[in-house]
């Protein structure tokens, strides 16, 4: 429930009992109910309302902003300089949400230039370091975890080889048996 009470609302109960209950119960805005969408706003003169204070700013047109009587008619807040909007690449029927969503830039301008920066900076010194990947005892380590490596293979490829040649040699041989009978 927003702090204004904007989505939801209090129904007072008729009954008297010894519990007293609060229940709420969802706004609507047109055909939309705030209890299935948080995004629910309407129309109120320009300016957008809504089930919450963000959604209805964001759905506002931004003619709005530059509009003292959709601002506020009674003159608490003053309205943006139109002399301002000439310029950008938003149209006045842009709502906020779309503005935000391109973060709010106008332009992007890429000039990438190092030695500009180099001059404005101006350096008293200037330095980078370099880190060496492989050395000797990197070259060790790796020499010994493949031999590692190698000795397990071949440890376990004998061990088939000697069963396999277990099992050839033990076999029963059926036509030799009959030749010796």
């Amino acid at each position: 429930m927003s702090a204004w009470i904007t989505n939801w609302e209090y129904v007072p109960q008729s009954d008297f009992s010894t519990f007293i209950l609060a229940r709420t119960a969802p706004l609507s805005y047109g055909e939309c109910n705030c209890g299935l969408s948080f995004k629910c706003t309407q129309s109120s003169g320009d300016m957008m309302s809504g089930c919450y204070p963000l959604e209805s700013i964001l759905q506002t047109k931004l003619y709005c902003f530059y509009d003292q009587n959709c601002i506020d008619s009674n003159g608490n807040f003053t309205s943006l300089n139109m002399s301002t909007l000439e310029k950008s690449q938003f149209n006045l029927d842009s709502t906020i949400e779309s503005i935000l969503n391109n973060l709010m830039i106008e332009e992007y301008k890429t000039n990438l230039s190092y030695e500009n920066y180099f001059n404005q900076c101006q350096p008293l010194l200037c330095s980078y370091s370099y880190i060496k990947t492989h050395d000797l005892t990197q070259t060790i380590i790796s020499l010994i975890s493949l031999y590692g490596g190698l000795v397990i293979i071949t440890r376990c490829l004998t061990i088939i080889f000697v069963k396999i040649y277990q099992h050839e040699k033990n076999r029963i041989n059926p036509e030799a048996l009959q030749q010796n009978i």
